[in-house]
């Protein structure tokens, strides 16, 4: 009976668990309009500030972010990933930065 008492304050005394609320995804990004680049990573931005558990990590961020990508700005990453195994940490889609 004690431990059901202490495991039942333990349980009273942790704060309910917060649930993030899903964001509105970025706007495809084509770049025909360069001067949007800004907007579309501020919208990504957003996206990896309320989900920091599962888009932690720069290679995420950075393929989440392509996910995005159409036309011509589609077309400039494909080179790239066509060696998604690369694990350099200069690559380009192991950073976000």
């Amino acid at each position: 009976m004690a431990n059901l008492q202490e495991a039942s304050s333990s349980e009273a005394s942790r704060p309910p668990a917060y649930e993030t609320p899903s964001m509105k995804a970025p706007e495809f990004f084509d770049g025909t309009q360069p001067f949007q680049v800004r907007s579309f990573i501020q919208s990504c931005q957003l996206v990896f500030h309320n989900d920091p558990e599962n888009i932690s990590q720069d290679r995420k961020k950075a393929l989440y972010a392509t996910s995005f990508l159409i036309g011509r700005a589609a077309k400039w990453i494909e080179p790239y990933l066509s060696n998604l195994a690369n694990q350099d940490p200069s690559y380009l889609l192991n950073s976000w930065k």
